[in-house]
C-alpha cells in the first residue's frame, strides 16, 4: 500500500512519502525502515548462504510513535554467539557509524541464519536484552531461503514479535555511499520503489501471458493464412482438373466433328449408282455406254417415228440410213456407192462391240487377284478415287485395306506403294 505525505490523524505526525506498509503494524511503536536499508541487508544475506550475518541498525527514533531505520552497519563477529557484541566489537561498529552515519543512533540489530526459520531463542533474547537497553530498540531477523523475516520490539512482557512494518523510500545518500563502499567502489542506482517479489512475480506472470496470447494470435493469424493458402491451390488445382476435363471432352468433339465432315465430303449417296442402273464394270465400259446413250437420238425406235413423224421428215435430209439416195446425188457424188450410205448391216455389229467389250474388263480383277499389282500414291489420291479410277466401283476400297492392312481407308500419303488386288 502506497501513502503519500499526510499527517496522522491521532498523534498530528507526518509519515514519510511513498510508504509501503507490510503486514498489519496495529497500534504502539511502530517500524520504518528504508529502502536502501532493506536492500543492503537482503544482500547481505544472500552473499554467503553459509554462515551467519549480522549488522547493527542505525537512525532516529520518536518518542511513542516510530523507529526510524535509515543505516546498517555490517558487523563481522564470528560464528560463536556467546561471543557476539564484545567491547572490540562496539570500538569498531561506532567507527563506522562516526565515518558513515554521523548524527545518527543505534536502534536495534540484524541477524540472518539462511537455511533456518527466524525463531527467537533464549541466547538471542538474552544477547538483545544485553546490548540494546530500552524499548526503542528492535531486532530483525530474517530467512533470505524461506523468504520469512520478523521484526522484535521489547516490551513490558519481554521481547515480543510486530505483526508488521513499513517501508519508505526517500533520497539516502549516506546508506548509498556505504552500500558502493562494501561492493568496492561501484556505484548503486538509486531505487524509488522497493522491488517487491510478489509484485515482481506478478508482472512476470503477467508479461508471460501477454507474450502467450501474442504468440497464439500470431500463430492463428499464420494457422489462417495457411488454411486460406490451402484452399486457393485447392480451387486453383480442382479448376485445372474441371478445364482439363472440359478440353478433353473439347478434343473428342473437335475430332467426332472432322470425321463426321469427312464423312460427309464423300458420300455413300454420291458414290451409290442409282436405283435400277447397272454399275459399269470398268472405265472403258463406262464410256461405251456413254457413246450408246449419245447414239440412241439418231437411231429412234419405232414408236418415237410413229409419234414424231415432222421430226422423222426434217432428220432425213441429215444422213437418215433409211432413206434412199436421188438421181441428182448419184451425179454429184458417183464415187460413193449407194450401198454405204445406209449401211445398216454395219450398225448391228457396233451395237454387238459394247457388249464384247463390256465382258472383257471381267478379267482384269482375276489377274489381280492371282497377282497383285504396286501403285504409288500421288498428290491428291484417295483409295475411293483409285477403285473408281481402277475398276469403277467403290467396292474394291475394301479389299484394298485387307490387302494392305490399312484400319482407316483415308490414312495414305504419297509415295506410298500399295498393292492392288
Amino acid at each position: 500500500m502506497e501513502l503519500l505525505e499526510r499527517k496522522d490523524a491521532n498523534e498530528g505526525r507526518k509519515l514519510p512519502k511513498n510508504v509501503r506498509q507490510i503486514g498489519e503494524p496495529g497500534v504502539g511503536l511502530r517500524v520504518f525502515i528504508e529502502d536502501y536499508v532493506y536492500t543492503y541487508l537482503h544482500q547481505l544475506a544472500e552473499g554467503n548462504l553459509t554462515c551467519i550475518k549480522t549488522a547493527v541498525l542505525v537512525g532516529k527514533v520518536e518518542a511513542s510513535y516510530g523507529i526510524y531505520i535509515k543505516g546498517a552497519v555490517e558487523v563481522d563477529m564470528g560464528q560463536e554467539v556467546k561471543n557476539w557484541f564484545s567491547h572490540e566489537h562496539w570500538r569498531d561498529i561506532f567507527k563506522e557509524i562516526q565515518t558513515w552515519f554521523e548524527g545518527q543512533e543505534v536502534v536495534g540489530w540484524y541477524m540472518a541464519n539462511p537455511g533456518f526459520p527466524p525463531v527467537l531463542t533464549e541466547e538471542l533474547r538474552n544477547i538483545h536484552l544485553r546490548n540494546f537497553s530500552g524499548n526503542a530498540c528492535t531486532f530483525f531477523q530474517t530467512d533470505v531461503l524461506d523468504r520469512e523475516e520478523i521484526f522484535y520490539l521489547r516490551t513490558d512482557s519481554g521481547l515480543a514479535p510486530l505483526s508488521g512494518y513499513y517501508l519508505y523510500y526517500e533520497k539516502n545518500d549516506k546508506m548509498q555511499a556505504y552500500m558502493s563502499q562494501k561492493r568496492g567502489g561501484v556505484g548503486i542506482e538509486p531505487e524509488s520503489v522497493l522491488k517487491d517479489r510478489a509484485a515482481a512475480r506478478f508482472r512476470n506472470t503477467m508479461q508471460e501471458k501477454q507474450e502467450r496470447n501474442t504468440q497464439k494470435k500470431t500463430m492463428a493469424f499464420l494457422y489462417t493464412s495457411c488454411m486460406f493458402l490451402v484452399m486457393v491451390i485447392l480451387v486453383i488445382g480442382i479448376t485445372l482438373v474441371n478445364n482439363y476435363d472440359r478440353m478433353s471432352n473439347m478434343e473428342s468433339a473437335i475430332h467426332q466433328i472432322s470425321e463426321s465432315l469427312g464423312e460427309e465430303e464423300t458420300p455413300e449417296e454420291l458414290a451409290a449408282p442409282a436405283e435400277g442402273a447397272k454399275e459399269p464394270a470398268s472405265i472403258e465400259e463406262a464410256a461405251l455406254q456413254e457413246n450408246q446413250e449419245a447414239a440412241k437420238p439418231d437411231t429412234p425406235s419405232s414408236e418415237e417415228s410413229t409419234d414424231k413423224p415432222e421430226e422423222d421428215t426434217v432428220q432425213a435430209p441429215e444422213g437418215d440410213a433409211t432413206q434412199a439416195p436421188t438421181s441428182e446425188e448419184m451425179v454429184d457424188k458417183p464415187e460413193e456407192p449407194p450401198v454405204e450410205a445406209p449401211k445398216p448391216p454395219e450398225e448391228a455389229p457396233e451395237a454387238e462391240e459394247p457388249s464384247q467389250e463390256a465382258q472383257e474388263p471381267e478379267e482384269p480383277p482375276k489377274e489381280a487377284t492371282e497377282e497383285p499389282q504396286r501403285y504409288e500414291v500421288k498428290k491428291g489420291d484417295t483409295l475411293l478415287e483409285i477403285s473408281r479410277a481402277r475398276y469403277g466401283t467403290d467396292d474394291m476400297v475394301r479389299n484394298i485395306c485387307e490387302l494392305n492392312g490399312l484400319d482407316d481407308g483415308d490414312v495414305i500419303y504419297v509415295g506410298d506403294v500399295i498393292l492392288l488386288p
